[in-house]
């Protein structure tokens, strides 16, 4: 097991807007596939050198210059609701602007953005927070499909009292019956407006039974049932799809609309859907040319969509049939578990030991992260609103 340490941190990168780090504890074991920890998310002992690596941050402080990234976020004291523990996890961040930015994490963490202060936000649970559902109206902060808490829905009838800040305990979804207890939720993502939202899940537990169970599936339908008062997971793909195109295990989803969004996991594996909402979606598999795990998807466009993974790895969809190109010249050999972009010329890639990479259109280029000391903890999580306002956690 190894552990790194985070504080959160800020900085202007390659403009005069804000670009913004937020981070924290890092506690993974590796498994061959990036950017998703293998299980709970402990707090460390506290008196296992934290003191020691305030110290070595402070020690490390450097100015917080146009091109690098620096401390912000709400670790810092003064935050409103408490700040957090400098050791806890961030796993997702997501937002509607730079104005509506939620960040969750570890031991029911979550805070929320407004374009000025970060604030905590209480959901009355210790859960550990895998992914995050920005809705139109509210938002759902998912443990796993047996775990879920919701702000500005509708409770169910036999929903306890809201937390202090609104949340609610909407425990199990309704499931079908094939979805496994252990399947762990990997990550969400919706189109603006859609009823549906689609999610991504690995089977934690592989043994010759589920292997051989044609049943098991990587990529979920979410929605809210209003008239149930309930969430409600489906089937993304039919039966069997999974088992003959390689998509049973999966980490992360983007799309352009409702109905097309693209996949990847496990051994390199990526799947573009079409039709997503019908009966019979139309599902293409891809060569993503490596074995690697991809821990990360971002589509900037229908010609245009970016996958990373283990070891620096970075593939390409130009339009090219049934492949994605192998992107050369990258300046990281860690394993990179999230990407995003604003655009063609902006695009953002974290990955472990601090690892923080940067497309302007022509090359990647590393991105200096100061404050941090000897620490190099691993980012699980990167969403910006536009150019230069970027935040970034782990």
């Amino acid at each position: 097991m190894k552990t790194t340490w985070i504080v959160a941190l800020s900085a202007l990168v390659g403009s005069a807007s804000s670009v913004t780090l937020l981070g924290a504890c890092a506690a993974t074991e590796a498994d061959g596939t990036p950017g998703e920890p293998t299980g709970p998310s402990p707090l460390p002992d506290p008196d296992a050198g934290l003191e020691a690596s305030r110290a070595d941050a402070d020690a490390d402080a450097e100015p917080c210059t146009p091109d690098v990234l620096c401390p912000a976020g709400p670790f810092t004291p003064g935050t409103p609701g408490g700040a957090f523990d400098p050791r806890t996890r961030i796993n997702v961040i997501r937002g509607r602007s730079e104005n509506d930015v939620w960040a969750a994490g570890a031991r029911g963490a979550v805070a929320h953005f407004d374009g000025t202060t970060w604030r905590r936000s209480d959901i009355g649970s210790k859960d550990s927070l895998s992914a995050f559902w920005v809705r139109d109206s509210g938002e759902v902060g998912l443990s796993s499909f047996f775990a879920m808490y919701s702000r500005g829905v509708v409770p169910s009838q036999d929903a306890g009292p809201a937390s202090p800040d609104g949340w609610i305990d909407n425990g199990a979804a309704t499931v079908p019956p094939e979805l496994l207890s252990d399947s762990r939720l990997t990550s969400v993502w919706s189109f603006p407006g859609s009823e549906w939202a689609f999610c991504s899940s690995i089977e934690t537990a592989i043994d010759p039974t589920v292997i051989s169970n044609p049943d098991v599936n990587g990529l979920w339908r979410l929605r809210y049932d209003a008239a149930a008062q309930t969430f409600e997971v489906a089937w993304a793909l039919p039966r069997g799809t999974c088992t003959t195109l390689g998509c049973r295990q999966m980490t992360s989803i983007h799309g352009l609309s409702a109905d097309d969004f693209w996949a990847v996991g496990y051994t390199g594996a990526v799947v573009h859907v079409t039709n997503a909402l019908s009966d019979s979606p139309t599902v293409v598999p891809f060569d993503s040319q490596t074995w690697a795990g991809l821990g990360g998807v971002w589509v900037a466009s229908g010609d245009d969509v970016w996958a990373v993974g283990g070891a620096g790895t970075i593939r390409r969809y130009t339009g090219q049939p049934y492949m994605l190109d192998v992107v050369d010249g990258v300046p990281a050999t860690e394993d990179l578990n999230a990407v995003w972009g604003t655009g063609p010329n902006d695009i953002w890639a974290v990955g472990d030991a601090a690892t923080v990479l940067h497309y302007d259109g022509t090359a990647w280029s590393r991105v200096k992260v100061v404050g941090l000391g000897q620490r190099r903890p691993d980012l699980y999580s990167v969403w910006a609103s536009g150019p230069g306002r970027v935040w970034i956690g782990g």
